[in-house]
């Protein structure tokens, strides 16, 4: 009796046409009910795996979670707990995410092919997507003016394809950009190489041959207007064309640089000449489709000089960055591994205030020197005081020196 009323229950909720689901989907502002919501049935998962693969349809942002790593989760505004089990792997390590997909490598593994992979806790099984585990020798362009200043490799120059392969390197960041396409910030442990490359997950053997930029080291990547932007930490800016043919490989086609900033960059102000200040640099698109650069100075004695956080708006047309004296109702959310813009009156004005920065590092320790204590490495910037609060949580607020990843749902 009660298992005929469990199957019949399962397929009344099966049974609700899709328009229904996606006004109910649009009326839940917390990620943690449209986690509750994609559990009840698979109709019902189907439908949030629409909103949550890349190219998909869109849906209303909630407010993202703080990721420890450790399959341990808190969502914004009311702290509550979620948990995710990371141990499918024997000494899988979380290392990263792009939205709500998370990259995951699996230390001491011998088969390269098998170490790295993407997941996405939210939409469960059968959504994990295997990443190449060997890279091609990348091409380096610091002599080819054609190529850096926008030109195109022919395709059988060395640009285009490379036949030699390392499995030493190290992802810095990783972007899902559409369902069949991942693009990486990329470090070759060999000679140090920096470069942005691209591979169809899954279904790739290597990670597609890069253009080494020599003399400079990307601080973040964005996927913006269907190319890649990445930015040094004196805010040059670099384009990364990708060329996506169904019967070839992805590959950057194209490096250009878009902004070259000069150094010591006269964006930091009286930071630039400070001795003992760190900075940091990250890329993010606002809510009105503009490419922002958030560029953080920490100080070594804030005493001295308050830590700052600054917002400039690229400027295409003139090459340059605009300093932006204010986000309006906007609200950024930064880290290293995913950043993103929201509006405050967005369905969140009773938690998100305008003009504000909630910054996250979950490798403060790797970049700061000195005293941690008074560092944070996390917390809300307001950028009309200059002054930083404590993340809140459900009525407390999290310590400063919590070290974590944003994880967002689309």
């Amino acid at each position: 009796m009660g298992g005929w009323l469990s199957k019949a229950a399962d397929e009344t909720w099966s049974s609700l046409p899709p328009e229904l689901l996606d006004l109910i989907l649009h009326r839940l502002s917390s990620l943690a009910d449209r986690v509750r919501f994609a559990y009840v049935c698979r109709h019902w998962h189907r439908a949030v795996v629409h909103y949550s693969l890349p190219g998909g349809r869109l849906l209303a942002g909630a407010l993202p979670w703080l990721n420890y790593r450790n399959g341990c989760f808190e969502s914004l505004p009311d702290g509550e707990l979620h948990l995710f089990r990371f141990d499918r792997y024997e000494y899988d390590l979380c290392y990263g995410s792009s939205g709500s997909w998370l990259l995951f490598m699996k230390v001491g593994r011998r088969r390269p092919s098998r170490r790295h992979y993407l997941h996405n806790p939210i939409l469960g099984g059968g959504t994990t997507r295997r990443l190449p585990g060997y890279c091609r020798e990348p091409v380096a362009v610091h002599h080819n003016i054609n190529l850096i200043n926008g030109g195109s490799p022919p395709p059988s120059s060395p640009a285009a394809s490379s036949s030699s392969a390392s499995t030493k390197f190290r992802i810095t960041k990783v972007i899902v950009c559409s369902r069949d396409l991942v693009a990486a910030n990329m470090v070759l442990l060999q000679g140090g190489k920096n470069v942005v490359v691209c591979c169809r997950p899954g279904k790739s053997s290597a990670w597609s041959t890069g253009l080494w930029n020599q003399g400079h080291w990307y601080e973040d990547m964005s996927f913006y207007k269907g190319k890649l932007y990445t930015v040094t930490l004196e805010g040059d800016l670099f384009a990364h064309e990708l060329t996506c043919d169904k019967d070839e490989e992805p590959r950057v086609s194209r490096l250009e640089q878009v902004i070259d900033q000069a150094a010591p960059s006269p964006l930091d102000g009286c930071y630039a000449t400070l001795q003992g200040c760190t900075r940091r640099c990250y890329l993010v698109i606002s809510c009105t489709g503009k490419l922002l650069m958030v560029r953080w100075f920490v100080p070594d004695d804030p005493t001295a000089i308050g830590i700052a956080i600054k917002v400039f708006e690229a400027d295409f047309d003139m090459s340059r960055w605009l300093e932006v004296q204010s986000l309006g109702d906007q609200v950024l959310f930064i880290s290293s591994n995913c950043s993103r813009a929201k509006m405050a009156s967005g369905g969140h004005a009773q938690y998100l205030k305008g003009n504000q920065i909630y910054f996250l590092s979950d490798s403060f320790v790797h970049w700061s020197h000195g005293s941690p204590w008074n560092k944070p490495a996390c917390g809300v910037y307001d950028m009309s005081t200059g002054t930083i609060r404590p993340i809140s949580l459900g009525g407390r607020r999290i310590s400063t020196q919590s070290k974590a990843l944003w994880f967002f749902l689309p």
